[in-house]
This record gives structure tokens, sequence and C-alpha cells, in this order.
């Protein structure tokens, strides 16, 4: 009986998968390819500290093209969608900005009568 349960332990112990076998290239990570097809910001917070240190890695394993890639897209889907004022949002902030700088204009600009006396 010991000598079954130990040869059960043993062929187990060798013909056990080894875990760290698997493909471990930080720029596979499925964080890394949510950002490369959503953009940046589709990363949920919990998960933004971990995404930085993926990109570490991921630069210093020899992905720099892609996470300079990753970067770039990143920039170029935001000027897309920050071409025109697309929301409510934007246009209220335009129209803030340009009532604030008219009234210190306003003021910078206005005269006050002087007296003649």
């Amino acid at each position: 009986m010991k000598q079954i349960i130990s040869s059960i332990l043993f062929l187990g112990i060798i013909f056990a998968k080894d875990g760290k076998n698997k493909d471990n290239n930080p720029c596979n990570h499925p964080l890394i390819r949510l950002a490369e097809s959503k953009g940046l910001k589709a990363v949920p917070l919990k998960d933004m500290i971990k995404l930085r240190k993926l990109i570490e890695e991921c630069e210093k394993s020899g992905g720099k093209d892609q996470i300079k890639k990753l970067y770039e897209n990143d920039w170029k889907r935001d000027y897309k969608k920050a071409k025109s004022m697309a929301s409510w949002t934007s246009t209220h902030a335009m129209v803030v900005l340009v009532s604030f700088g008219y009234y210190f204009a306003g003021k910078v600009l206005a005269t006050k009568p002087e007296s003649s006396n």
C-alpha cells in the first residue's frame, strides 16, 4: 500500500504540467491587447498600476515599437474624437470660456469717466 501511494505521488510529480512553461510574454497580456484595441482609457482604474508594470516589462523584453504604437494610436484616437465639439460638456466649456474672456476684457479695457473739477 505504501509503495502504491508513493509511486502515484512520484508519477504525479514527474508528469505534472509545468505552470512556468507557458508563454510569459508581457506584450501579449489581455490588458495590453485591450489598450491597443480600445485605447488606454478603456482599461479599468483598478488595473492601471498593473498595466504600467506590463508596459515597462514589455519595453524591457523588446516590445518598444509595440508600446510606441500603442501610445501613438491612443493620441490619434483622442485627436479624432476631439476634432469637433461633439458633446454638451465641451460646448458648455467653450461658452463659459468666451464669457469669462469677454467679462475680464471688459473689466480691463473699461475706462472710468474722470471728474473735471
